[in-house]
């Protein structure tokens, strides 16, 4: 803790500093007096995953570190200050992506300007108050940027083989133009490519056929050889999809022909292209935004699984997209609920979302765990029918009926505040197999529509309720060891002709997931993101610190391994392009891992975040005596 004390004296702040110079004489004498001094130590955090605050941070002497994960982002010398969105932003909301500390690099005082000051004399001094807090704006705008940026460059490094590819469709040269017409009804295309006696490949469009036979009067039995192209604009499986926007527009043609080991494997259409370079998540946002009825959302919905694989192929980290994921998806639903719930029921009632939705770490569309808190004593004759038909819409836009009913459409997740109470003091003290899932899925929720605050008044009960009940925390924390986790599983399986799959998340996520979210429960902690516990946990000594930064990079590995293993899969899940499941190309729910197909490195990673997930079982095992 830091050692603070009132300063009396105007002279030790940096009043020539803009923009405190905009203040008048009696201004800075206000703010002089009401100023604090804190100290700290080398070493010491001083503010950590932009937590609210009250006082806005300004060095005096020393120098602090802003750190990203491990990287320093930037150094803050005399006179420089810090804490603007911790004091107005809330919060960063983020899922540890980009998780930011302040740490002292050598020992260090700062003022503490307490926000009551700062908003009396932003109110007083127009003119201060636009300097200072436009800072804040700008560099929110700025993060904005940066993350805009991050993608976009991800997006225009996409490959061709991340679009669809429309199949080869051959015809030899001596094929009339009637024959070519009817191959191009009977398989839905939109051209042929014709083979020729010497070798050569050309092409036929559909707009040829209506020119030729159409406006130049060809007999449809006339043979395609002499009337295809042979100049084809071809390109490779590997190469930039911007390259084939380049090339379409310099010809002024709506194809090109893709190429791989020189082989012809497909026809890339420019509207394939462009909704592979349109998946933008802020263009997605404007479609949300801009909808109008739930078939809008269901079209935009659509678009983000071609988002992660973008994103994923093009190497953005998995944390990164599971921020994306998690803002988009909760516009979503917040748009779907605004969209179909009367002014009265948006007005009396949260919608949640629970489990990896509600912890921020959703990357593929899992099953739907989502509820609503109705304020007490309200009452409104179509809820019923309400709830089912927001639950059916959401199963069209993609998203799977839960298979445990934690629905809004099932009546025990659509209830009053009171309710939710009730079921909440079950939940802990009746812990039963089904309460205590209830329990864990709940204190993962977070809000998404209405008004939050009636789950900020049931967490703070839940939270409440909890005792230092050891019973208690050992039936709660027990599901961590539910599931096996393989060990020796390379040594032995690698060995194999066929390696048996591994249930990533039953062998490794989960393990992790629970039994963090064990020891947030614990400790009251407020906080949802695996990442994000795990953080806290360590910052108040409940988690050695060297084994919370190894849970944290395990988690993301798994994750990581666990997307890579869906996204790569033979069958797609659909995902490109085409909806052979009827899911509208969403990523099927698998969690199976080959052993055999991964590679060297996902091989080595893999088995020692398995190593780690098992000693962090046993660590769990002994801290709850589950073993007793």
């Amino acid at each position: 803790m830091p050692h603070t004390a009132s300063s009396t004296d105007p002279g030790a702040f940096d009043f020539a500093r803009p923009p405190f110079d905009l203040l008048t004489a009696d201004q800075r004498a206000t703010l002089a007096g009401a100023l604090d001094v804190a100290l700290y130590p080398r070493d010491a955090i001083l503010l950590t995953r932009e937590e609210p605050v009250d006082a806005l941070f300004v060095v005096l002497r020393g120098s602090v570190q802003e750190r990203r994960g491990s990287e320093v982002a930037a150094v803050h010398g005399p006179g420089d200050r810090f804490g603007l969105q911790a004091l107005y932003g809330g919060g960063s909301g983020g899922n540890g992506a980009g998780t930011r500390r302040f740490i002292a690099a050598e020992d260090s005082v700062c003022h503490l300007i307490p926000r009551a000051a700062l908003d009396a004399l932003a109110d007083d001094n127009p003119a201060f108050g636009a300097a200072i807090l436009g800072d804040f704006a700008q560099r929110m705008r700025d993060l904005a940027v940066e993350r805009s940026n991050r993608e976009m460059a991800a997006l225009t490094m996409a490959r061709i083989r991340q679009a669809y590819l429309h199949p080869p469709l051959f015809v030899d040269a001596a094929a009339s133009l009637r024959d070519a017409a009817l191959a191009m009804k009977r398989n839905r295309a939109s051209s042929v490519l014709v083979r020729n006696a010497d070798g050569s490949t050309g092409i036929l469009t559909g707009t040829d056929l209506r020119d030729l036979v159409v406006l130049d009067g060809r007999p449809v039995t006339d043979p395609v050889g002499p009337l295809a192209r042979y100049d084809l604009l071809t390109l490779d499986r590997d190469d930039l999809l911007f390259n084939a926007l380049v090339l379409m527009t310099r010809h002024a043609v709506r194809r090109v022909v893709v190429t791989e080991n020189g082989a012809i494997v497909g026809l890339l259409g420019q509207s394939d292209l462009l909704a592979v370079l349109s998946n933008h998540s802020q263009v997605i946002g404007v479609q949300v935004e801009q909808a109008t009825t739930p078939d809008d959302l269901r079209r935009a919905s659509r678009s983000i699984v071609a988002l992660i694989r973008t994103l994923h192929a093009t190497g953005v980290k998995v944390a990164f997209i599971a921020d994306l994921v998690t803002e988009l998806n909760r516009r979503i639903f917040r748009k779907l609920f605004e969209l179909l719930a009367p002014p009265e029921l948006l007005a009396n009632s949260c919608l949640i979302v629970m489990g990896s939705e509600g912890r921020g770490e959703q990357l593929l569309k899992t099953d739907q765990d989502n509820g609503l808190i109705l304020r007490d004593g309200f009452d409104w004759p179509g809820l019923t029918a309400f709830a089912a038909d927001f639950t059916h819409h959401l199963v069209t836009f993609g998203y799977p009926p839960c298979p445990g009913n934690i629905m809004v459409s099932n009546p025990d997740w659509t209830r009053p505040l009171a309710g939710y109470k009730d079921a909440i003091f079950t939940w802990i003290h009746r812990p039963d197999e089904a309460a205590q899932m209830n329990l864990a899925i709940f204190y993962d929720a977070a809000p998404v529509a209405g008004d939050a605050s009636l789950l900020d008044e049931a967490k703070g009960y839940l939270l409440s309720r909890l005792q230092d009940n050891q019973m208690f925390f050992t039936q709660f924390a027990r599901p961590t060891l539910s599931f096996d986790t393989p060990s020796g599983l390379f040594a032995t399986l690698f060995e194999r002709r066929r390696a048996e799959p591994v249930d990533i998340k039953k062998a490794g996520i989960f393990p992790i997931v629970h039994g963090v979210r064990a020891l947030a429960l614990e400790k009251h902690l407020a906080e949802t993101n695996t990442v994000e516990r795990i953080q806290t946990l360590a910052e108040m000594g409940a988690l050695d610190r060297k084994l919370a930064a190894e849970l944290a990079e395990a988690f993301t590995i798994l994750s990581t391994i666990r997307l890579k293993a869906r996204v790569d899969a033979p069958d797609g899940g659909g995902a490109d392009g085409g909806e052979p499941d009827g899911t509208g190309g969403d990523l099927a729910i698998d969690n199976l891992v080959r052993p055999e197909t991964l590679g060297k490195l996902d091989h080595d990673q893999f088995k020692d975040c398995l190593a780690l997930v098992k000693s962090f079982k046993e660590l769990i095992a002994h801290h709850f005596r589950l073993n007793h």
